[in-house]
């Protein structure tokens, strides 16, 4: 996705996860919100994946 998109998408989601009646509402569910940065998302993904495609084979989970 082309990088202004992203910015704007971020900008956009940061005001509204931080609104207190989204924020509010959010936390009486019972979520944790975090903002990051769309950097450290990706990072976090990458970690991620690996992890959890090695807990499904291990499992030995199979896709109907």
């Amino acid at each position: 996705m082309p990088k202004p998109i992203v910015t704007r998408l971020h900008t956009e989601l940061v005001k509204i996860l931080n609104s207190p009646e989204i924020r509010d509402r959010l936390i009486a569910e019972g979520a944790d919100v975090e903002t990051t940065t769309p950097e450290e998302l990706m990072a976090f993904v990458r970690t991620e994946i690996p992890k959890w495609a090695k807990a499904v084979k291990d499992s030995g989970a199979k896709l109907d």
